[in-house]
């Protein structure tokens, strides 16, 4: 079965930190959390990507621990809280375009979600649309090696794109 693409950190960075400026999250918070948004794809320093880093069952762990820890300071709680939504914004990304082990440990399969809706253009108009999770058994095992694009051409335009919305909003808000 056909490998997914990797997303890469520049749309994981941009995605989140232009949806946190589009809901008036300030934009020293909006760029610390979309930073950590670029945590989970740290396994691939140790050659190993999609890693148990990719499961949202060990990120809700860390997540109660560290909500545990910080009980009494809610600012710190609400710090946690952001995180959580970061880094989970990865998650999900990865879980659209390629096969991610968002269940680990409790499911020892990585999950790729699937979704296509395609026009057939000829003589006539027709469409398909295709919806299917697919999985494969989790293997985490490094590898010798590792091409992790940092940002290609398409994510480098829908990121200037974006980018180009926040400078205007953030411009129309200072006139």
């Amino acid at each position: 079965m056909k490998k997914g693409y990797p997303m890469e950190p520049l749309i994981h960075f941009t995605i989140l930190f232009t949806a946190l400026i589009l809901i008036n999250i300030k934009f020293r918070k909006a760029l610390l959390i979309s930073l950590l948004s670029l945590l989970p794809d740290l396994d691939a320093l140790f050659l190993i990507h999609r890693s148990f880093s990719h499961s949202i069952i060990v990120l809700l762990i860390v997540t109660i621990i560290l909500l545990w820890i910080t009980h009494k300071k809610q600012k710190f709680q609400d710090y946690v809280l952001l995180g959580f939504i970061g880094i989970f914004s990865h998650l999900i990304l990865d879980l659209f375009s390629g096969y991610t082990p968002i269940l680990w440990p409790l499911y020892n399969y990585s999950l790729w979600i699937k979704i296509d809706f395609i026009a057939h253009i000829d003589s006539s108009l027709n469409f398909t649309y295709n919806m299917k999770i697919v999985k494969n058994p989790i293997d985490f095992h490094p590898v010798s090696r590792l091409d992790a694009p940092l940002f290609t051409s398409e994510g480098l335009i829908i990121s200037i794109i974006l980018f180009i919305a926040i400078l205007i909003k953030m411009f129309k808000e200072h006139q």
